[in-house]
């Protein structure tokens, strides 16, 4: 049970969950934001240690602190820096401490609190998190080793299920269909209508993926630029489009034109220049960019929003199915790093290290003549009464709850108490 003083793990946040997106954007932090606001943290004593993770959808302070009441003066700390309410913000925010704050970060990683269940771009967002924080010079021993914890179990997650195996946005699921027809997609030319969101989403899957040949149209040729700039791939006229689809072997619409930008007739002519090669075309925007009746033409195939809902929807399920094992890896992680954490305190590691010091004591006795054992014990316990007594007077005195479990989990790397 803890004590007063005792140091404590903490988070207070703001997510999907709870907070209203017109609040969310005003804790959201920047890089540079991040870094200032944690030393600040740090050097007004709220907290000794501090993580923050800030994405699009979730702003959270991570932290290590030995008072009463650090929530409150988080929550103060983050209306000051951003002229909130307090009352509005504790309304709208989430504060966790202890077992449940670490639960809470961990399941986060793994991408089981995410808005799209199993995403993998969140481990990646908590890894630049612990960054941040290390440059900032405001993690030591218990929120490296937390946040490296949650990492690992978020690399399990996704190594051990199959939670993100199955693509739940509509282009990534577009992306795979394509593959699943033309196999690798990297030699193959895409043609991508629209410099919009989806648009960009598509072409960024297709960079990853390594297509060599990724052509963005778009009405306004300096989104195009942009996009294809970011992309690794190169613009071109909203003109010439008739004219790309002969080379395109996937042409994806996204622009969402009052009428359609795709017709049949260029189709058509499209496949006699292609010579029967075949044409694989995504409709992705609402209205349709590309005609219905193209897909009656030869060799064309055309999927459209209304059939890439229906596999979003048994992705979801599958993802769904997957959970009950990320959560026992979670927890497995979980309680391993709570049980590296409970022997940082300051009763069980003087108790250990009084335990290696007998257990040392006793070995060097038994080399001794029987005879003086007695007088050979006395001596040894009072020697490391000695040796031992300012160094627990000054560990248990320590007022820094960071710098306290530091200096614990120093005694119990250097005396390696840890070892079964």
């Amino acid at each position: 049970m803890s004590t007063p003083g005792d140091p404590r793990l903490l988070v207070f946040g703001w997510d999907f969950r709870t907070t209203a997106s017109s609040v969310r954007e005003r804790v959201a932090f920047t890089a540079e934001e991040v870094q200032a606001g944690l030393r600040d943290l740090v050097d007004r004593g709220v907290v000794s240690e501090g993580v923050i993770v800030s994405t699009c959808h979730r702003s959270e302070i991570y932290g290590l602190a030995g008072v009463e009441g650090t929530g409150e003066r988080l929550a103060r700390f983050v209306s000051e820096w951003r002229g909130l309410d307090p009352a509005e913000l504790v309304g709208a925010g989430f504060h966790r401490v202890g077992e449940d704050a670490a639960r809470h970060l961990f399941r986060v990683a793994s991408g089981l609190d995410s808005m799209a269940v199993g995403e993998s771009e969140v481990l990646g967002q908590v890894r630049q998190a612990l960054r941040l924080a290390r440059e900032a010079g405001t993690t030591r021993a218990v929120l490296h080793r937390m946040f490296e914890s949650a990492m690992a179990a978020g690399k399990r997650v996704r190594t051990e299920t199959q939670i993100g195996m199955h693509p739940l946005s509509i282009p990534a699921i577009g992306f795979e269909l394509a593959a699943k027809v033309f196999g690798d997609l990297a030699s193959r030319t895409i043609l991508v209508l629209g410099a919009g969101e989806t648009g960009r989403l598509f072409a960024r899957h297709a960079a990853e993926s390594g297509v060599g040949d990724l052509r963005i149209a778009n009405r306004t040729p300096e989104r195009a630029a942009e996009v294809a700039e970011r992309t690794g791939g190169r613009p071109v006229p909203w003109e010439s489009v008739a004219a790309e689809l002969a080379v395109a072997d996937v042409v994806v619409g996204t622009t969402a034109s009052p009428v359609p930008v795709v017709r049949r007739q260029d189709v058509e002519a499209a496949m006699k220049l292609r010579r029967g090669k075949p044409m694989f075309l995504l409709d992705l925007a609402v209205p349709r960019d590309i005609e219905d009746s193209v897909s009656d033409v030869y060799n064309v195939f055309l999927h459209g929003v209304n059939d890439l809902e229906e596999t979003a929807q048994e992705n979801r399920l599958r993802r769904a199915r997957e959970i009950p094992r990320a959560e026992t890896i979670v927890e497995e992680e979980l309680q391993r790093f709570l049980g590296w954490f409970g022997n940082l305190a300051v009763v069980p590691t003087v108790t250990d290290l009084r335990r290696r010091i007998e257990e040392l004591r006793d070995l060097e006795l038994a080399r001794a003549p029987e005879a003086d054992r007695e007088r050979l014990k006395a001596f040894a316990d009072g020697l490391a009464a000695r040796m031992l007594h300012e160094p627990m007077r000054r560990l248990k005195a320590e007022t820094d709850a960071g710098r306290k479990l530091t200096r614990a989990e120093a005694l119990r790397h250097l005396f390696d108490l840890d070892r079964e």
